[in-house]
């Protein structure tokens, strides 16, 4: 996804462009829209502030924490106890973990 790109490689007025296709698009349920449109706003903000405290500037990036990181993630999702809010939030955050997984084995 060009969002993310953009955003690892700090490139964050391409990132907003990209948001605001992403804002555009249709997704099935609108609580999940806003958890998912949530967590990328907040995936933008943490990395623009480099805020040591924020997950995405602590966390480390290598293939086997990003695989840690997306499993508890996905078993987060599956407990089935969730919003739809919740649901889209750590879907945006699984994608995004997805998305670095996948460029990582590029390199």
């Amino acid at each position: 996804m060009v969002f993310f790109k953009c955003v690892m490689e700090r490139r964050f007025t391409d990132a907003e462009r990209a948001l605001a296709s992403i804002r555009e698009k249709k997704f099935g349920n609108t609580d999940f829209k806003a958890g998912y449109l949530n967590a990328l706003d907040g995936i933008v903000l943490s990395t623009r502030s480099g805020n040591p405290r924020d997950f995405i500037n602590r966390a480390q990036f290598d293939a086997k924490s990003m695989e840690k990181y997306n499993r508890e993630f996905v078993s987060y999702m599956r407990d089935g106890i969730h919003t739809p809010f919740d649901m889209g939030f750590f879907s945006a955050w699984s994608d995004f973990l997805h998305h670095q997984i996948n460029s990582a084995k590029k390199i």
